[in-house]
């Protein structure tokens, strides 16, 4: 029997806070060690170990450390661009790694005729035979699946491993149905495992005609949402695939290298004042030791500020009772408008300036900005996609309008 580790959406270097940098880097380490221990073959990465195609250096050094470490004992590291790994011209630091052998991307895909090709890499030891297709940025590697000689591939006999980093239509969790994605029709049949990367989900799903379909989620949690999720008692970690001439065993290994506490406070009809006091009164006497601390703090403020809400006063109190970081989520809070808004026009351009206009006091963002900017912003924003004009100009264009209308253009200068 073989076996090997499925590790997806490390994101090493995402992180800027000490401790956080700190776990990201351990939750890897982790990961490698004990799929040593159980004596994986080789181990696959299926996108997006790094949170940017150049990371800072340090990270890059732990890295390839633990990668150098697998090379001598040698266990092969095979995976494939994630979005954050992309580099349309092979510039990527994974490209780096696999240069000096310390990695292996099985993604090796090539255009020929109408159609693009996929070649097959063969594990020296187990026989296993590896490819994929990498991602790219905003989601354009669905070209390459549209038009994919699949025929190819799905008659390769032996055992066959398919990486990928895109989300698959239909196993989205239903808070991401906006997020761009990829039909199970367009992937080849008759794989053995597909280990996919890029849903922040643990999914482990065994399909007629296609085989193990598996993400295994983030290790650590690159970002905010994805602290809160493990804070509210979601498992991070990876997989271990035991096979022969097919799969026998797919089980998840969780990495709990840290404790969590998440707090949670509804001030619907409370006073900035009041709600700040119930919140103060309530972490004083919180266990909060030694854990990650994620605070989310929500609703409407019957008066005052929501800046009355002070995150830093916030966050001192936990950290002077030993917290070892944290997170305050105040985007669900917000102030009662100060009044009913009414509007007696027809016109609609009439309508929305009124309202930019009488609602500019309520709002932050209004409160800097003119209302006929905003009404240029506005008209930027609304402009409906020509046609056969191709989605990423279109996008491309609105950003570069509304940088125009902010003026903000020509600080960016050479990179737009």
């Amino acid at each position: 029997m073989y076996k090997f580790a499925h590790l997806a959406d490390c994101h090493l270097g995402a992180h800027r806070y000490t401790e956080l940098k700190r776990l990201e880097v351990e939750s890897f380490k982790g990961a490698i060690k004990r799929s040593c221990k159980r004596g994986v073959d080789f181990i696959i990465i299926s996108g997006d170990l790094f949170h940017s195609n150049i990371p800072n250096m340090e990270v890059v050094k732990e890295v390839a450390k633990i990668l150098k470490g697998l090379k001598e004992e040698e266990i092969p590291v095979y995976t494939c661009y994630g979005s954050h790994d992309y580099s349309p011209t092979r510039t990527s630091m994974i490209d780096v790694l696999e240069s000096a052998g310390l990695l292996k991307r099985v993604d090796r895909i090539r255009p020929e005729e109408n159609r693009y090709v996929l070649d097959f890499t063969s594990d020296p030891v187990t026989g296993a035979k590896l490819t994929g297709i990498s991602a790219r940025k905003m989601n354009m590697e669905i070209e390459q699946f549209k038009y994919l000689d699949r025929a190819s591939i799905e008659s390769e006999e032996g055992f066959k491993i398919f990486l990928f980093h895109s989300a698959i239509t239909e196993f989205k969790p239903a808070y991401l149905s906006e997020m761009e994605s990829i039909p199970l029709s367009l992937f080849p049949r008759g794989f053995d495992y597909y280990g996919g990367g890029h849903l922040h989900e643990k999914i482990e799903k065994h399909v007629e005609d296609h085989g193990w379909i598996v993400y295994p989620g983030p290790l650590f949690g690159s970002y905010a949402t994805d602290l809160e999720a493990n804070a509210k008692g979601k498992k991070r970690g990876f997989y271990i695939v035991e096979f022969d001439d097919t799969v026998q065993d797919v089980s998840f290994l969780p990495l709990d290298l840290v404790e969590y506490a998440y707090f949670e406070y509804n001030v619907t009809g409370k006073s900035s004042q009041e709600a700040m006091d119930d919140i103060i009164s309530d972490l004083q006497f919180s266990d909060v030791d030694d854990k990650i601390v994620m605070v989310k703090i929500r609703g409407e403020l019957s008066s005052g500020k929501t800046a009355d809400i002070d995150p830093i006063r916030i966050r001192d109190l936990l950290v002077d009772r030993g917290a070892l970081h944290v997170n305050i989520n105040r985007h669900g809070l917000r102030r009662r408008e100060r009044r009913r808004i009414r509007v007696r026009m027809e016109d609609v351009p009439q309508v929305e300036k009124s309202l930019f206009r009488e609602n500019r006091e309520n709002l932050d963002v209004l409160r800097e900005c003119d209302v006929d900017v905003a009404m240029e912003l506005l008209a930027v924003l609304r402009r409906a996609r020509k046609p056969n004009e191709r989605k990423v100009d279109y996008e491309d264009g609105m950003f570069k309008d509304a940088l125009r209308v902010l003026s903000i253009e020509k600080f960016l200068g050479d990179l737009l």
